[in-house]
């Protein structure tokens, strides 16, 4: 007797497994009864089952005894068919050129490993491998679950698939079943464009390119949304998120928008509303503000140790950069908005936000906007900044700490100093006159801290939409937009400036050092007269100037700094003679002194004479005559262009490719040849014919 759930062929007497098994029953398998009664003597009953292969060896059987098969097909070989469609039975397999991986319940396809837990992986996941990577994975086959990511395999997983044959065997339902997928697909594709709910449809570089975040960090922002944004039947949270991140990173239209993402108009103007509503609600308060983050918090993780050794000292102060930003506008037509609005500074209507950055280049807090005409310069901003207390601000900040700004807030150093804070500002220039070597080494204590606003400035604009000309009705959303995106730009950016503790106190210990000291090359120039001696001056080629061999490293330990050195490739371009040389002065008196005349990038009618001291190892003294000429806390760009090339990039084995030359594209009407005198013309044509 077969065990309970067993199901044995009545002819073979062999256990049949489920797709292999076939009914005995029914109108369509009369022939078939009929013939086992007669050649077997089995009278069947209900519940009897016949294995696949008996059951062809009867067709057969059967097929033989007929005549006449192809014009007049058996009875019996119809209902084969009609009992096949009806039981789901599967052809012949077909053997395809397309790798696939191994079917084992035991070992992992991804790893090749052999784990106490492994999943079956799903139907999506197979046909998602097989869009992405074109490997098809056989029924059954498990992975480890931390090969899962969203139901669907990872890019890791995918990109470490273990291949078992470079042929894949597929009956009639799995390529119906497959072709099937690729049409949904490519209709899901087709209807919508940009995708940001499926886990794999959009690369992480897609992602970056369009919302500025990668995968991961977007759906961390995306859980900001819980509760404060529905679905719609035109768009998901994701997708609301999505189209509005992609407004602010490619600053295109709404109605370029309803193109890209196959949306209304109008959806998109809702999804955009209400994503900018949700993240100011959820997400700005905890990222940024002056309330978001302690000041023991700023000192001990958002402070550069260079910032602290230059302007710290042992108190250990919060450093603070401040500086407004400019979100330029169009005209408007309200007369007196548009002189509230209109900047003598830049020229042009704008709003102002005001910026406190630290150090490192995480945005403390973004106040305003405010107007941009001469009533809101910086030191009005940060005067009613203070003044009403925005945001707290004389609870967070404390006796001692320092404020870097800029030349624009001299009017708030009053104040400042009131509440008991340092300021540490640039030199003020005066007119036609050099800076003292004081103040010019003073001025590259700020700039080296300072500059990091301006860094997180160009950060901000790398946002399409805040770098161009927005139209007067985003005017009430400006403030909110800014905030938005400073605190993503704090949430998932990195630093913008970083640096080794030992390193950092070593450059702010040298840079200390230097700034006491003088500019003796500066004083043997004034005292030798080597301005206005030119016979103590010979014209020679850099190549017979001996001058020492510096490294990289070298050079920015000479200049304490990188931009110098990345202006000093264009100014040396530009001080290249025709012949490919470079073209200096040695002293007749000391060949250890060079002097060169540097074309200011600015002006055409202004050249910076400049010194430099060397001897067989390096450098040892410059100065130059323009602005910040004289300073001894790094050097000038000029002087560094000198140095850039006499020393490091005529060394180069390869020949140095300068930027490309773009004025051989456009045209000079200071060029124009002078007309001919027609008058003139005629007559020496009338000579000719006499």
């Amino acid at each position: 007797m077969p065990g309970k759930g067993e199901f044995r062929c009545v002819v073979c007497s062999k256990r049949t497994k489920p797709g292999d098994r076939r009914s005995t029953k029914g109108k369509e398998n009369t022939t078939l009864r009929k013939y086992m009664l007669k050649t077997f003597m089995i009278q069947t009953k209900e519940e009897d089952v016949i294995c696949g292969k008996c059951r062809m060896s009867c067709h057969r059987s059967v097929l033989q005894r007929r005549t006449h098969i192809d014009q007049h097909p058996p009875p019996f070989e119809a209902h084969c068919d009609k009992s096949a469609k009806k039981t789901l039975l599967s052809p012949r397999n077909i053997t395809l050129p397309i790798p696939s991986t191994g079917s084992s319940h035991k070992k992992c396809i991804v790893c090749n490993t052999y784990p106490k837990k492994l999943v079956v992986i799903s139907r999506d996941a197979k046909y998602n491998l097989f869009l992405r990577k074109g490997i098809l994975v056989p029924f059954g086959a498990r992975c480890c679950t931390h090969h899962i990511e969203d139901g669907l395999l990872g890019n890791e997983a995918c990109e470490n698939i273990t291949l078992k044959s470079d042929l894949s065997s597929l009956n009639r339902t799995e390529i119906l079943a497959l072709i099937s997928n690729i049409r949904d697909v490519a209709n899901a594709q087709q209807s919508k464009r940009i995708d940001f709910d499926s886990p794999h449809a959009l690369s992480d570089e897609d992602f970056i390119t369009l919302t500025g975040l990668s995968v991961q960090h977007f759906n961390d922002l995306c859980v900001h949304f819980t509760g404060s944004v529905r679905s719609s039947k035109n768009r998901s949270i994701k997708s609301c998120v999505g189209i509005f991140l992609t407004k602010l990173k490619s600053g295109m239209s709404n109605k370029l928008l309803s193109t890209v993402f196959n949306i209304g108009k109008d959806s998109i103007r809702r999804a955009i509303s209400s994503a900018r509503t949700a993240l100011m609600k959820d997400f700005v308060p905890p990222n940024l503000g002056f309330q978001h983050v302690s000041r023991q918090d700023v000192i001990s993780n958002h402070t550069r140790p260079l910032a602290q050794t230059l302007f710290g000292g042992l108190m250990e102060p919060a450093i603070l950069v401040i500086d407004g930003t400019y979100i330029y506008i169009q005209k408007s037509g309200q007369f007196m908005f548009q002189r509230r609005s209109y900047s003598m500074h830049k020229h042009r209507p704008l709003v102002k936000p005001m910026m406190f950055v630290t150090t490192t280049g995480y945005i403390v807090s973004v106040l305003g906007p405010y107007f941009g005409d001469s009533k809101n310069n910086d030191a009005s901003i940060l005067n009613q900044i203070l003044n009403a207390n925005i945001e707290e601000i004389k609870e967070w900040i404390q006796e001692n700490d320092v404020f870097v700004v800029d030349r624009g807030f001299r009017d708030s150093l009053d104040l400042l100093k009131q509440l008991g804070i340092q300021t540490e500002m640039p030199s003020f220039s005066k007119q036609k006159q050099q800076h003292t070597v004081g103040e010019s080494n003073a001025s590259r204590l700020v700039t080296k801290i300072r500059w990091v606003v301006e860094a997180v400035n160009g950060r901000l604009k790398t946002w399409k939409y805040l770098d161009r000309v927005l139209p007067n009705s985003q005017i009430p959303y400006v403030g909110d937009i800014v905030r938005i995106v400073c605190a993503i730009c704090n949430k998932y950016c990195k630093p913008i400036s970083t640096g080794d503790a030992e390193t950092d106190q070593l450059i702010g210990t040298k840079m200390l050092y230097l700034s006491r000291k003088q500019n003796e090359l500066q004083e043997r120039v004034d005292r030798d007269g080597l301005v206005n001696r030119p016979s103590k001056w010979q014209r020679m080629d850099s190549s017979d100037i001996t001058f020492p061999v510096m490294t990289e490293e070298d050079l920015r330990n000479l200049t304490l700094g990188v931009y110098q050195l990345k202006l000093a490739r264009a100014y040396t371009q530009e001080h290249m003679s025709d012949t490919g040389g470079y073209d200096v002065c040695v002293c007749k008196v000391d060949a250890n002194l060079i002097s060169a005349k540097i074309q200011s990038r600015h002006i055409n009618s202004k050249t910076y004479q400049l010194w430099v001291f060397f001897d067989e190892c390096t450098v040892q003294g410059w100065y130059c005559k323009c602005r910040a000429g004289a300073r001894v806390v790094g050097t000038c760009s000029h002087v560094a262009s000198v140095v850039w090339y006499l020393g490091f990039a005529r060394h180069l084995d390869k020949t140095f490719d300068f930027s490309k030359d773009w004025t051989q594209y456009l045209q000079d009407a200071s060029h124009t040849p002078e007309p001919l005198n027609v008058d003139e013309s005629d007559d020496e044509d009338n000579n000719t014919e006499e």
